[in-house]
């Protein structure tokens, strides 16, 4: 029972790209494996050049779903550690000057509010771009990757990805395009279920032209 229950899998289209859903398994030659020669989105030539540290070569875990999802939670948290009580504040200072619009009595020290709020989230966004920065430089990893274990790699080689592959282009370029009016909200829906493939590849990374593997028995 159990192993029917492991091999179970949900299959579908989306805009004409399939996509298989597998609910769980144990079994090492199952797809969650992001080997060189069973992975059947893997560019020619994956095989003979990817290696891992600490793992066979042209083999590794691909992160699991649920570690590609605490990631992204961890990585949209962190800076609002720092955005929301910088808000907050403002909205307190703002608010209470509204409330004494009629006197100037107080003006001046309400403001503070304003200013101290704003200094928090400048110093949020510094602090969380140089800490996500750093990471991939040294790490290919953002906070949450670092945190979950798991690892920001070259699709073609194996390799940790380079700042250009892990920032600029699954960063940078990824939020433009999500920032597009009309376009922006169906790229990123789009990009969320390309998840759902067989080689956990979101758009991004076959923009960037990486993917991401578990490690966390290193």
């Amino acid at each position: 029972m159990w192993s029917l229950i492991s091999q179970a899998s949900i299959s579908f289209k989306f805009n004409g790209f399939p996509f298989k859903v597998h609910l769980m398994s144990n079994d090492p030659g199952f797809p969650n494996q992001f080997d060189a020669g069973t992975n059947p989105y893997q560019p020619v030539g994956l095989g003979q050049t990817s290696s891992f540290e600490g793992g066979q070569p042209g083999t590794a875990q691909l992160a699991s779903l649920l570690q590609r999802f605490l990631g992204a939670l961890i990585d949209a948290i962190f800076p609002n550690l720092f955005v929301i009580p910088g808000v907050i504040l403002m909205w307190i200072g703002m608010f209470i000057m509204a409330q004494q619009a009629d006197t100037n009595s107080g003006r001046a020290d309400l403001s503070i509010f304003i200013f101290i709020g704003f200094i928090m989230i400048a110093i949020g966004f510094v602090i969380t771009l140089g800490v996500q920065i750093f990471l991939l430089i040294q790490r290919s990893q953002t906070l949450g990757k670092y945190v979950i274990k798991s690892q920001i790699v070259d699709f073609e080689t194996g390799q940790p990805a380079d700042f250009v592959k892990s920032f600029v282009l699954r960063g940078i370029v990824n939020s433009v395009i999500c920032s597009i009016p009309c376009v922006g909200p169906i790229y990123s829906l789009v990009d969320i279920f390309f998840i759902f493939r067989d080689d956990r590849r979101c758009v991004h990374d076959l923009l960037a032209g990486t993917t991401v593997i578990d490690i966390s028995d290193r």
